[in-house]
């Protein structure tokens, strides 16, 4: 988008105001980094909000105009081993940054020797890449054809079908009619998903359908069973107000969502605060702890299934969901969810999330939650099992005799004692006016299913009731994992330090400093979410690491997704003639099971400083 490496670019993070964000990821499969450098990689944070989603990400390598054509004869004219080093380089990369292959765009025409060794690169390329990168693939985008010509063709025909043949996947251009899906039908035979038929949302050139109206080509590509490639989705923010960029995003998504069949989430835990890796301001479980705009891509949690329910009938009952920047659980936004439960109904229910999970035999369920105004609506977690014949459920209780494999999971009271740190607020009121209900479902020979937020009418209602409620957090969590003791957060180094001088505060006030290093330690990465970052200062005290935390509260200063964190021109006191400074790193880590761990088990290091003597 706009060129690429914006603000995205920032590994730990920007203070970036109104920045671009997807958060549609349950209707896609593949996301695409695009930008006009001949070798792009995906930013990180990309390749960890698309996974956290079960997306892959492909980067682009591209050639275009003279010097495209002149690098493409430097590796495909000559003998295989020139194509093959550039074949191993591209799929090095993509191992050594975690994403998951390649769009190859070759925009310039090729000698007849150059083109004739393309579909090698490609077998190779593509080889290679499955053999490094599980899961991995190759797309060829419909440019160059078999005679060397730079001739898009807006499908797949027998001028391009060698590099289609070599390859993983065609992506067509975007100038197609539904005569050229006609024609791919027979073409394809039972590799038809392969195609990805492009849309580019900007509707440039003569095309079926795009902005708002790009549903009429998915409606097309899917009458004739292809798959879809969307090109430059971030025209919602591009061209139109960035004010209203989630009004606009949700309303272009929503248009297609009747063509986009969903994914699952496929493991436990699952937890997500429904935060889009953006705000206004830094929340922790009620807490606020910074203000200020913030953007983060490797901090967005899972994102639901967007949209709006109504009830079948006159139309008058309805639930519909987005997701709101104003106020937050835990991390910068929530998901704010409005509806109307009418007088002859008892409640309204919406699904959020798919999932495809063989449940352990016992889970523990968890939302919070606030509504907003006077209403008093019931609000529950329901989830339906799948392999119902011989799925045994107990511990809850059948909605109806005609939900048999929808269930309302009865709340958990008294949690076991081991238990306690994830449970310890169940059945309260929060911070900010936040509840947190938590639930116990015991299951066996089963398959978790669809997972819904339900809203019922208080008891002794008669009359139409509106409500909105916020949900700050949802967690579905294997009980036995709660049990299992959580590493420590070890090892950790202070390495690449530097000291500055900071500008004077003003007249006849002394001139701190600045510092600058790289935090390192040691943990078991899939045991967590990520880490938080916290500095305390002070001056005195023991060797490094050792004694109590003193009375100030911790520091927030960011997050971290690996073992590794760089801090930037701290602002640290000088230490007085004859003292030692002091600023003490704690690493938090947050499990995955989604529960606060104290303060007395994060991980410590301090470093010592003093004024040289004179």
């Amino acid at each position: 988008m706009m060129g690429g490496y914006l603000d995205d670019r920032f590994i730990q993070g920007s203070a970036a105001q109104n920045p671009y964000s997807f958060y549609h990821w349950q209707y896609i499969d593949i996301f695409v980094y695009f930008s006009h450098h001949v070798v792009t990689i995906p930013p990180v944070g990309w390749t960890n909000a698309a996974h956290r989603h079960g997306v892959c990400v492909l980067g682009t390598f591209i050639t275009e105009w003279k010097e495209g054509g002149q690098l493409c004869e430097a590796f495909l004219a000559g003998d295989e081993r020139s194509h093959r080093a550039v074949a191993d380089q591209l799929v090095l990369i993509a191992h050594f940054f975690g994403f998951d292959g390649w769009l190859i765009n070759i925009e310039n025409s090729l000698s007849l020797a150059a083109v004739g060794n393309t579909p090698r690169f490609l077998r190779y390329l593509t080889t290679r890449l499955h053999q490094q990168v599980p899961g991995g693939l190759v797309l060829w985008y419909d440019s160059v054809v078999s005679s060397g010509q730079l001739k898009w063709q807006n499908e797949l025909n027998e001028h391009n079908r060698v590099f289609f043949d070599a390859c993983d996947g065609f992506f067509t251009n975007y100038n197609w009619q539904e005569g050229h899906l006609e024609r791919m039908q027979g073409l394809a035979r039972e590799r038809q998903a392969d195609i990805y038929v492009g849309v580019d949302v900007f509707a440039r050139g003569d095309v079926v359908g795009g902005r708002f109206d790009t549903n009429k080509s998915l409606e097309l590509i899917r009458k004739h069973g292809f798959s879809v490639a969307l090109f430059a989705p971030g025209w919602v923010y591009e061209c139109l107000e960035k004010t209203d960029f989630l009004q606009n995003q949700d309303k272009f998504w929503s248009l297609l969502t009747r063509y986009l069949p969903t994914h699952s989430i496929c493991s436990l835990p699952f937890v997500t605060s429904f935060c889009m890796g953006m705000g206004t301001r830094r929340v922790c479980y009620g807490q606020e702890e910074a203000v200020g705009p913030w953007y983060h891509q490797s901090a967005q949690e899972i994102q639901p299934l967007f949209g709006e329910h109504r009830l079948e009938g006159d139309g008058r009952g309805w639930v519909k969901a987005h997701s709101c920047l104003v106020d937050a659980w835990n991390g910068g936004g929530s998901l704010l969810v409005q509806g109307v439960i009418p007088p002859e109904v008892q409640d309204v229910a919406m699904r959020l999330f798919s999932l495809q999970v063989p449940v352990p035999p016992k889970i523990f369920l968890s939302l919070v939650y606030k509504l907003e105004g006077p209403s008093n609506v019931g609000v529950a977690l329901e989830l339906t099992t799948g392999d119902v014949g011989s799925c045994h459920i107990g511990g809850i209780s059948a909605l109806n005799a005609d939900t048999s494999s929808r269930h309302s999971p009865r709340p958990l009271r008294v949690p076991p004692t081991k238990l306690a740190r994830w449970v310890g607020r169940c059945s309260r009121q929060l911070s900010g006016g936040w509840v947190q209900r938590c639930y116990e479902v015991s299951l066996r020979r089963c398959l978790l299913g669809d997972l819904f937020v339900s809203f019922s009418r208080p008891p002794g209602s008669q009359e139409e009731e509106n409500f909105v409620c916020r949900l700050g957090e949802i967690q579905v969590v294997d009980a036995n994992s709660l049990l299992a003791p959580l590493p420590r957060v070890q090892a950790i180094s202070v390495s690449r330090v530097r000291w500055q001088r900071a500008a004077s505060a003003g007249e006849g006030a002394p001139a701190g400093l600045q510092l600058s290093c790289t935090l390192h330690w040691s943990f078991h990465l899939p045991h967590v979410r990520c880490f938080r970052i916290h500095c305390c200062q002070g001056t005195g005290g023991g060797p490094p690491g050792t004694g109590p935390p003193g009375p100030e509260k911790p520091k927030f200063l960011g997050l971290a997704f690996v073992n590794q964190y760089r801090i930037v021109d701290l602002a640290v006191a000088a230490a007085g003639p004859g003292q030692d400074g002091r600023v003490e790193f704690l690493v938090e880590p947050v499990p995955r099971e989604g529960f606060l761990v104290p303060q007395a088990e994060w991980g410590r290091a301090a470093v010592r400083y003093s004024v040289p003597s004179t």
